[in-house]
């Protein structure tokens, strides 16, 4: 019969921390993984600045919660401008459903009301009815403002049966075989 105290064990001396780490990396090299597919790319960065800016460095008082109500469910896009005229450009022939504008710079929330009254016309009722955040700060930068928006477009309605049209028309020719 065995006792408690006759079980060995055995220890594999080669298995030191650096051979484990090794291991592991030949492990994530055998995956194909590289190193710059761990560090996030640059938009994702500017979006994780602008939501820290919106929450931690505006005039206006916004919470976590309502940025995650604003965008419930969308995958919103990065944008920044250096005017309003930049802004209309890029709404041009879109219709916004959520959007956080964040206004730097030495401005007034009353400037900021003027970038939001500029693209009220390219943004849907959705939108204007509570999905629609802004904020400002004052930064040391005299004479520059940048508009930095996170916002989700309503997706437009695609027209295939005009493209297949013009396909059917130019084939409308019998070809013999």
């Amino acid at each position: 019969m065995l006792d408690d105290f006759d079980i060995d064990f055995i220890v594999d001396d080669d298995e030191t921390e650096e051979s484990i780490f090794y291991s592991e990396m030949d492990f994530a090299m055998s995956r194909n993984i590289a190193q710059n597919d761990l560090e996030p790319d640059e938009e994702s960065v500017k979006t994780d600045n602008l939501i820290y800016d919106a929450l931690h460095n505006s005039l206006t008082h916004l919470e976590k919660c309502d940025i995650d109500n604003c965008f419930e469910g969308e995958l919103p896009t990065y944008f920044e401008a250096e005017s309003i005229g930049e802004i209309v450009d890029y709404a041009k022939n879109k219709k916004i459903k959520t959007m956080l504008i964040f206004v730097g710079g030495n401005m007034q929330m009353s400037e900021v009301q003027e970038v939001v009254d500029a693209i009220k016309p390219y943004c849907t009722a959705e939108c204007m009815n509570g999905k629609l955040l802004f904020g400002c700060t004052e930064e040391e930068l005299e004479g520059v403002v940048r508009y930095r928006m996170l916002l989700a477009l309503e997706q437009q309605p695609q027209q295939p049966q005009a493209d297949s049209q013009e396909a059917d028309d130019e084939f409308d020719e019998d070809i013999p075989f």
